[in-house]
């Protein structure tokens, strides 16, 4: 299978953005981030599809199973004893009055605005529902842009006139499916991203815009604010990233550290906030520093997610290496 070498430039910025934007970040930055950040997953595992090397729906649905839904389960239960034995009584939890088994629940509703002991786990199992949905609907589309204008209506429709919150984020998936659907027509054109300073000032400039009259965007909630914006701040955010991971691939190439981290995605986004406690944890019982020096300071909130980042490596090794059934691998000997 051909590596693109730029997506995992991409996925490595991306990640990264996601574990910043869970510190307690500047909120107009915060806002910023949140504009593109989850279209540009979306785009990604779009880009990375393919009917071609996909040809039973039963046999994709279960390998995705596997690689998706396998590390949802189990990394949620990891998580989710650590909440109920530790997050709950010693963290920012403490002063809540959650039920014990309410998030356990939650889980296998695949409700993300319920799930405290780990929201980020949401895009797993809604990134599930929309491939199986995609791969129904737009095996035999010809023309894809005549279903994307039909996704970006449902989706509107959708948002606006259904209050309720569908079980695996069903709400979600329809609006992520338009990126979704981009990404793959985008690899199947060949289409390629080139870097261009005036492109990238226009977009990041309209990112800001949108982010400016938007506010934050929680994709996992369903909330879009304005529509239309979201749409021109996620297709904006896309091209951007894209246009930044092509230029860096190919001028430093393949990167083993980049490679790593790309192929590691799942359990950074799943392990961070537990390595976000441990670190709160030593700086308020060890270094004696109060949560609050973390608030809305943009360097040191940097700094705090470059650290997780890199120590959910190891945890990335160790499942690898010894638990790899955690994220639907065999243990090879």
């Amino acid at each position: 299978m051909k590596r693109f070498v730029w997506i995992d430039y991409a996925k490595s910025i991306g990640i990264y953005f996601v574990v910043l934007g869970h510190t307690h970040l500047y909120t107009p930055l915060s806002n910023v981030i949140y504009t593109w950040l989850m279209p540009v997953f979306f785009f990604i595992s779009g880009y990375l599809f393919s009917f071609e090397k996909n040809t039973s729906l039963k046999t994709f649905a279960w390998k995705r199973f596997k690689s998706l839904l396998v590390p949802y389960l189990w990394i949620n239960l990891i998580t989710y004893l650590f909440w109920l034995f530790v997050g709950r009584k010693f963290g920012e939890d403490s002063t809540s009055n959650i039920c014990w088994y309410s998030p356990a629940i939650h889980t296998l509703l695949g409700n993300g605005r319920q799930m405290v002991h780990n929201i980020p786990t949401w895009f797993y199992i809604c990134l599930y529902g929309l491939e199986m949905f995609y791969y129904i609907f737009f095996k035999h589309v010809k023309k894809i842009y005549i279903g994307l204008l039909i996704l970006i209506v449902a989706g509107y429709l959708n948002y606006t006139f259904n209050p309720y919150l569908l079980p695996f984020s069903l709400n979600t998936a329809l609006v992520g499916m338009i990126f979704y659907a981009l990404g793959n027509e985008l690899k199947n054109r060949k289409y390629t991203f080139k870097y261009n300073i005036f492109y990238i000032v226009l977009f990041l400039s309209l990112i800001i815009i949108v982010a400016h009259f938007n506010g934050r965007i929680n994709m996992y909630k369903n909330y879009y604010a304005n529509y239309i914006l979201f749409l021109i701040g996620g297709f904006s955010g896309i091209y951007l990233i894209a246009a930044i991971a092509t230029f860096l691939s190919d001028r430093y190439k393949e990167r083993k550290w980049i490679t790593y981290i790309s192929k590691n995605t799942i359990i950074i986004s799943g392990f961070h906030l537990l390595i976000f406690s441990f670190l709160k944890g030593f700086m308020v019982f060890v270094l004696h520093v109060p949560i609050a020096f973390l608030y809305e300071k943009i360097a040191i909130n940097i700094l705090f997610a470059a650290i997780s980042l890199i120590l959910c490596l190891p945890i990335a090794y160790i499942i690898n290496r010894y638990f790899p059934f955690i994220v639907g691998k065999k243990k090879y000997r």
